[in-house]
């Protein structure tokens, strides 16, 4: 279930439809498959507000107590520690997919625009992502192979969502190409749940009007040298 670059929550569907020798001949599922599949979900809920509230280092038991069910009932469902994260992994961007804001619009004012997103953005990672993606970067020797995977494809969303915006800002402006990759990284930075936690004097909306004040002067620089560099180049020709 390891998370793909190609949308946020490409393959990653909570409740998985499970085959079974005893289904109904109507095609519909089995009360015993019915059952499985509300309990499976209850354990991913669970999981996903323990993986926020704990971070990446969350326990089997963590998860298990906010589901409200046993460590057996857990493992009854969910082969690994490693299979259970990337579930939770999977149903955190299921949310986040239906919440985050897209690139400006045509005309749009993209000084105000860089405030809402950033604000919805950290609103998001408060109330929704906590802890639970802030330190992906760090060295976990003991992971799974399965949740190196979805951290990796997690990575690789992000920068590109980060990229996304970025590049969208940038051409709103009147900026040619695609921006330096510095203005990409201020974005990946100042957009990400890690920014969210660094900035965790202010609330919401101010740690967006942070993030946004420091996008617009980081768009502004880029394309002032942008510009430079076009007139130093047209004098020379």
């Amino acid at each position: 279930m390891a998370l793909q670059p190609g949308g946020l929550s490409e393959g990653q569907a909570v409740i998985e439809e499970h085959a079974s020798e005893d289904r109904h001949p109507s095609g519909r599922p089995t009360l015993g498959e019915e059952t499985r599949a509300m309990a499976r979900a209850r354990i991913v809920q669970g999981a996903t507000l323990a993986l926020a509230a704990n971070g990446l280092d969350v326990t089997v038991d963590e998860m298990a107590e906010a589901a409200g069910v046993s460590r057996r009932t857990v493992f009854r469902h969910f082969a690994t520690h490693g299979e259970l994260i990337v579930a939770a992994i999977g149903e955190l961007y299921r949310v986040i997919d239906l919440r985050i804001p897209g690139p400006p619009p045509p005309g749009a004012d993209v000084r105000s625009w860089l405030t809402e997103t950033a604000v919805a953005l950290h609103r998001l990672s408060r109330e929704v992502i906590g802890r639970a993606f802030w330190d992906v970067h760090v060295a976990r020797p003991g992971s799974s192979p399965e949740v190196i995977a979805a951290l990796g494809g997690l990575t690789t969303v992000r920068d590109q969502y980060a990229h996304d915006l970025g590049t969208a800002a940038w051409r709103e402006l009147g900026g040619k190409r695609s921006p330096p990759q510095w203005v990409i990284d201020a974005f990946v930075l100042q957009l990400s749940a890690f920014a969210t936690n660094a900035l965790a004097a202010y609330n919401t909306e101010e740690a967006g009007r942070v993030s946004a004040q420091i996008l617009w002067a980081v768009l502004s620089g880029a394309l002032a040298e942008h510009r430079q560099d076009a007139k130093t180049s047209r004098s020379k020709a």
